[in-house]
């Protein structure tokens, strides 16, 4: 007797990726830095986010790529951000006596859809400074962010997301 078997077509790794959300995900709880452009693939395959879906209070936290701009959010203990409006935004709320507080030297920003890498998604546009930062959706309490400013130079962009 001759056993026959079906051929099978070649199965394909990528069909067993992680989502790049849960890719983020994963992101966040790797110890040490990890690469700029690790982050940057991932943040690509994100949903994008409308900005009436970041009104409120968030907390923030920074994606370690060795980045110069880790250690000055740091230091001035980087809370998060406020989003009151589309018009009024707190982009640098820090932690002060155990309260959150606007920290003024940085002053407000709008939420504007921009396209980025090809999507349109919420971002935030600084007021008074060359800076805007794009977010995507992970999931409907945390929003992946990428920040990009001429003065960042050479450094690249700075990664972080904020939860809820």
């Amino acid at each position: 007797m001759d056993l026959h078997f079906p051929i099978v077509p070649s199965f394909r790794v990528d069909r067993f990726q992680p989502s790049p959300a849960k890719r983020f995900i994963a992101s966040t709880q790797r110890p040490g830095s990890l690469g700029p452009a690790y982050i940057d693939n991932i943040f690509r395959g994100l949903k994008p986010v409308h900005p009436d879906q970041l009104m409120g209070e968030w907390d923030g936290f920074i994606l370690s790529t060795s980045h110069p701009f880790e250690k000055d959010l740091e230091e001035l203990n980087w809370f998060g951000n406020t989003f009151d409006s589309t018009e009024d935004v707190a982009p640098f709320i820090v932690a002060r006596n155990g309260e959150r507080v606007r920290f003024e030297d940085w002053g407000s920003a709008s939420l504007r859809e921009v396209k980025y890498q090809g999507v349109v998604s919420a971002s935030l546009v600084y007021d008074e400074r060359p800076v805007i930062v794009y977010y995507r959706a992970v999931r409907s309490n945390m929003i992946a962010g990428v920040m990009e400013s001429k003065s960042f130079g050479k450094s690249g962009k700075f990664y972080f997301y904020l939860t809820k």
